[in-house]
């Protein structure tokens, strides 16, 4: 009779150390993927806060910036008496004003006259016509544009040709709308006029080259006279019929270039002085030498991070926004009207509104005072900044 093999029913210490090393492995694992994903989410909250943190300060830096270009601004003008072209040695606002900014950051200061094009409302049927024969439309083509557009602005406008678009042509529009009778307000309402939407716009709905040449030439402010100084080719052939030749002698003298490039940019200071440039027989009439809207830039960058502020604003008697119906005064619980309490200047409103704390506190004096209107402001960060300078650049 054989004796009985007890050693497999025998403890093994190897099988349990090896059944603990197991859970602690997997107990390890899961500690980690839940470590991993804790960091991951405290970083982008991190990110977040670091990001935010960081767009206060170089926001503040851009208004600070901006405070200082206001006020070179105005010595200019009440010394040269008025603001005609940044050739006049305010280009670099920053180092005329001993502004420094803080360590580590930069700070850029760039301007963009935006009223060398013709206002939206003072074109009238002809005008339309000379500026869409400047980039190549046929004469028959360039009429209907005009009528459609003019049909849109004016109200009761008759057309003069048989085809372009007419009140009942809206009104059969499955939304049925009339056209407002007045100029646009935003560059998106083309897409509401008949035959525009089809000749502004490709199969996608997307801007094509007439649109681009259209804000190119043609602005949706008001008023009175283009600035000479930073007319586009579109206004000056539509407002001033200058040939290409002309155009092409004022954008050297304007840029320094051509005959002119020993002398560097050059501006006009009153109309009479463009006889200097392309000859007696230059007619200048309808065009000013004064800037009436001016976009200012600020860009702050300081590491990876940046931020752009830009601003339009307008001397007095300069531009202005399409005269739109004004809205009723709200009434309060009382009764009464209610009012605005704010009564700074438009320009250190925005200001003090951007840099206040979060109870609305600043340390801004309420006399400060410019003589400019603010016509629109608009804040960017860098990616934003990106993406639609790149959306230019592909545009063009």
């Amino acid at each position: 009779m054989r004796p009985t093999d007890h050693s497999a029913n025998r403890f093994d210490p190897r099988r349990e150390r090896g059944t603990v090393l197991v859970i602690v492995l997997v107990t390890l694992l899961f500690t980690t993927l839940a470590l991993l994903l804790f960091i991951e989410k405290a970083s982008t909250d991190l990110i977040v806060h670091v990001r935010d943190s960081d767009r206060i300060r170089l926001r503040q830096e851009a208004y600070s910036a901006l405070e200082t270009t206001l006020a070179v601004l105005v010595d200019f003008r009440e010394v040269i008496g008025g603001l005609h072209s940044p050739a006049e040695g305010w280009a670099e606002p920053l180092e005329w004003g001993d502004y420094e900014p803080e360590e580590g950051r930069e700070v850029k200061v760039t301007f963009v006259d935006e009223s060398g094009r013709i206002p939206f409302s003072s074109l009238d049927f002809q005008m339309w016509v000379v500026l869409f024969e400047s980039w190549g439309v046929r004469e028959f083509d360039a009429e209907k544009w005009a009528d459609a557009l003019m049909g849109w602005s004016q109200e009761e406008y008759v057309a003069s040709t048989f085809d372009a678009p007419r009140l009942e042509d809206y009104e059969r529009d499955p939304l049925g709308f009339a056209p407002p009778g007045r100029a646009p307000h935003s560059w998106e309402e083309l897409r509401a006029i008949d035959l525009i939407r089809d000749e502004f716009f490709d199969e996608t709905g997307r801007p094509n080259e007439y649109y681009q040449r259209m804000q190119e030439s043609v602005t949706l402010l008001k008023y009175s006279t283009p600035n000479i100084n930073a007319a586009s080719n579109g206004a000056l052939a539509a407002l001033g019929r200058y040939d290409e030749n002309q155009q092409e002698l004022l954008r050297d003298y304007l840029g320094g270039g051509g005959v002119y490039r020993s002398q560097g940019p050059g501006y006009f200071t009153d109309a009479g002085e463009v006889a200097t440039v392309l000859g007696d027989q230059a007619v200048i009439e309808g065009f000013g030498t004064e800037i009436q809207a001016l976009r200012i830039t600020v860009e702050v960058t300081q590491g990876a991070a940046s931020y752009v502020l830009s601003v339009v604003i307008a001397p007095p008697g300069g531009a202005a926004p399409n005269a739109t119906e004004p809205i009723p005064e709200r009434e309060s619980l009382n009764g009464q009207a209610e009012t605005e309490s704010a009564t700074r200047n438009p320009i250190i409103a925005a200001a003090a509104m951007a840099i206040a704390g979060p109870g609305g506190e600043d340390d801004l004096p309420d006399s400060i005072e410019y003589p400019f209107t603010l016509l629109s402001i608009q804040e960017m960060d860098a990616a934003d900044h990106i993406a639609r300078l790149t959306q230019a650049f592909d545009t063009e």
